[in-house]
């Protein structure tokens, strides 16, 4: 049984898994940022309303 050339399909998952840890990097950040955002606003809501006397 001769052996196969695994080249292509092993260059073909590593494009797989870059591209997967590239979008997965993007919606970390996307998350993060999103996070940030929203515990701005809360922290803005909350000294808003500590101060509102």
């Amino acid at each position: 049984m001769p052996k196969k050339n695994r080249t292509p399909s092993t260059t073909g998952h590593q494009d797989h898994v870059a591209t997967v840890s590239w979008r997965r990097l993007v919606s970390a950040a996307l998350l993060t940022g999103a996070a940030r955002h929203i515990g701005a606003l809360l922290v803005g809501l909350a000294v808003t309303w500590w101060q509102h006397d």
